[in-house]
């Protein structure tokens, strides 16, 4: 170690500088791979914030004492600590999203004008429902516009403006709104403003499609009945698709199913007499007898006269005699009462395109289209008609026709790439350090230490691994010139310029 002290000391300035230079550099380098494999990394605490709902959470984190970058996609936070911050941030009611909401009141001066008064009712109103339809878990932003006109009392009949109502959703990815949420929606809005009909409210989400459907009934047909066919016919064209697919092939069956539905409630009460079924239930006799014998006198004065001549009457004679009989039967009755619920099926009609199959051609990468045969596509019929239940009486249809894909085949996806780089940065983060200690090892240091070495080692060992084997030779004369005691470098520029060539492979093998 002191010999190579004192053949660093003997070095020129320019050497020197650039051996620290090195030295220094790759001590920087090995710190700075470390201190990027220690960084934490940050994760999104909250995306699409207003700017509001972004200055309070910012607020808050700086008293929590939470390290945070605020960019255009949202807060970031260290990952360690997003969990944590996102539990305090809720309990503090933060973000509110929406907009701004009734706290828009919290403070208010005495010069605000009743415009700005009603203006900022309106707002808060406006916040408030956006935050409520939020809560609902496909909608991810939302926010709601009224218009609400100006009462007035010089209006005439007929020509009163209604309030109306427009809602703005974004959904999650993946989620949709259902009919009866959409409805849900509808009627939230229009029971939180005055005067708002549910008719005028309309939801619209962000692709343009409009959710919200008239509240009253569609063409005969209610939003809930047009959603329970439409679930219908959906539901049998699936099946239709999975009983010919395993047969035919993936993609190369499309079916389409029309459906008759009778959505009207009946109800029948029907009462029928069994005639032939009969039974006694009352029962009522009557006699009645009457007779008259004997004679008598007229009565009255004239008969108790005196001198007057006593009349005799007749004999009354006489007989009657009267029998009535009542007989109730009770005729069997049967009452019955039935309740048709609605949804029975009226008439199915399916509609089924099954494509052919493909051969390959020889000396052509073309696929040659060859349909199925007839008796194929009878035995597709017959599954089809089993898969609907089909019902002759009905009237129900099925038609399968055999037509190649070719115009409108789908483009098969790719295959999902690996990302082997996402995959394989974890590790990097601690492989870096790791690598950059190798090589800066190999490349550096230990080069260094070689010529080190190589420079202070004195006579021939030093020289006896990168040298030809005349290197016996240089140490021989550098031995003899050292009993002479001269100089290293003398003894070195005198045997090079008698060396020529054996100089030149030394300085080959320092390079190498």
């Amino acid at each position: 170690m002191p010999n190579m002290i004192d053949v660093v000391k003997d070095w020129p300035a320019r050497k020197k500088a650039v051996a620290l230079s090195v030295i220094v550099a790759s001590i920087a380098l090995v710190v700075l791979a470390f201190s990027w494999s220690q960084k934490e990394e940050y994760q999104v605490l909250f995306a699409n914030l207003s700017e509001a709902d972004s200055g309070q959470i910012a607020l808050k984190l700086k008293e929590m004492k939470i390290p945070y970058r605020a960019e255009a996609g949202g807060i970031y936070v260290p990952t360690s600590k997003v969990y944590d911050a996102r539990l305090q941030l809720a309990s503090q009611g933060l973000p509110q999203g929406g907009g701004i909401g009734f706290e828009i009141f919290d403070k208010t001066s005495f010069g605000t004008t009743e415009f700005v008064q009603k203006l900022n009712y309106k707002r808060a109103l406006q916040g408030e429902l956006a935050r409520t339809i939020m809560a609902m878990g496909p909608v991810e932003q939302c926010r709601v516009h009224l218009a609400i006109p100006e009462k007035s009392l010089f209006v005439r009949e007929g020509e009163e403006n209604r309030a109306t109502s427009s809602v703005l959703v974004k959904l999650r990815q993946g989620r949709s709104l259902t009919v009866n949420q959409v409805e849900g929606v509808v009627h939230l809005v229009a029971s939180s403003v005055e005067g708002l009909d549910s008719k005028d409210v309309t939801v619209v989400d962000t692709r343009g499609n409009i959710l919200s459907r008239p509240s009253g009934d569609l063409v005969g047909m209610s939003a809930s009945q047009f959603e329970f066919q439409s679930s219908f016919t959906h539901d049998l064209e699936t099946r239709i698709a999975s009983i010919l697919e395993p047969v035919v092939g993936k993609g190369k069956v499309r079916a389409k199913v029309s459906a008759e539905i009778d959505m009207s409630r009946v109800e029948t009460t029907e009462e029928k007499f069994d005639p032939e079924s009969q039974v006694v239930r009352s029962e009522q006799k009557q006699t009645e007898k009457s007779s008259t014998v004997g004679a008598s006198g007229v009565p009255g004065v004239t008969s108790n006269l005196p001198g007057k001549k006593a009349v005799a009457s007749n004999p009354a004679q006489g007989s009657s005699e009267k029998q009535s009989q009542t007989v109730n039967y009770e005729i069997t009755k049967v009452i019955s009462r039935t309740v048709n619920a609605p949804g029975a099926v009226k008439k199915i009609t399916a509609a089924v395109l099954v494509d052919g199959t493909y051969v390959a051609q020889q000396g052509s990468k073309e696929m040659k289209y060859v349909p199925r045969k007839e008796e194929e596509i009878r035995r597709y019929e017959e599954l089809v008609k089993e898969t609907i239940g089909f019902t002759q009486d009905r009237g129900d249809q099925v038609k399968v026709v055999n037509m190649p894909f070719d115009v409108a085949r789908e483009e098969e996806l790719p295959p999902a790439k690996t990302d082997y780089v996402a995959m394989a940065a974890p590790a990097a983060r601690y492989a870096a350090p790791l690598l950059a200690v190798i090589l800066l090892s190999l490349f550096v240091l230990r080069p260094l230490a070689q010529s080190l070495s190589a420079a202070g080692g004195g006579g021939g060992a030093a020289y006896r691994g990168t040298i030809s084997p005349s290197a016996g030779e240089l140490a021989g004369q550098m031995a003899a010139a050292q009993q002479k005691e001269l100089p290293v470098k003398e003894q070195v520029t005198e045997w090079a310029r008698k060396n020529p060539q054996d100089a030149a492979n030394i300085i080959k093998g320092w390079i190498r």
